[in-house]
């Protein structure tokens, strides 16, 4: 699968898993609330940790003069794992988000994967116009592996890049999936649709 088709399928993933966790439907009990946000917030989670730990290196050494570039895709990254974080925390009742309105978290997280999204596509668009399609196939192959195996939780202080960013990241990772099995939370795996 290529590197466009991976990274569009996981986007329109994490759209569709946004729209469930924010939407306000009648008769929904809190426990598949609960479950529709915790899908999402590991999705856009495990796809933001594999963009950063593939992508972004390449990036940099195709286009040296880039590094801006790859800057502000960190930064908006952190910003939008800040906003998850916040989700989850109001999702879970911590008590310095029980006053945030359900609709404020959701449009803050909103904005913030609007603008990872559009600096994504951009990305793609670089390395996809730059790199032969066989190198681009196997870098859509990598962000597929990558994402099932990182964390289910957002991290936005720890390391994002080299080679202390992704030990740190597969502790983590590791770490969130024995919390996952504590809380009882259940995780639908990030995986490409089936293209029929």
């Amino acid at each position: 699968m290529s590197l466009l088709t991976t990274v569009e399928d996981h986007l329109t993933t994490l759209e569709e898993r946004l729209t469930r966790a924010s939407s306000k439907r009648p008769g929904l009990r809190t426990g598949d609330n609960r479950a529709c946000t915790d899908d999402f917030l590991a999705a856009t989670t495990q796809h933001v940790t594999a963009v950063t730990e593939i992508l972004l290196p390449i990036a940099r050494k195709l286009a040296p003069a880039n590094g801006s570039f790859t800057k502000d895709y960190l930064i908006s990254a952190k910003r939008l794992e800040r906003a998850l974080v916040i989700a989850k925390a109001k999702q879970y009742g911590q008590a310095q988000n029980i006053g945030r309105a359900w609709d404020d978290v959701w449009a803050m997280v909103r904005i913030d994967l609007d603008a990872v999204v559009a600096l994504e596509r951009d990305l793609v668009a670089l390395l996809s116009a730059t790199l032969p399609d066989v190198e681009t196939h196997r870098l859509g192959e990598r962000v597929a592996a990558t994402a099932r195996r990182s964390p289910t939780r957002p991290h936005p202080h720890l390391p994002h890049r080299g080679v202390a960013g992704r030990m740190v990241r597969t502790v983590f990772s590791r770490a969130d999936r024995v919390w996952d099995e504590f809380e009882g939370r259940v995780i639908q795996p990030l995986t490409p649709r089936d293209v029929s």
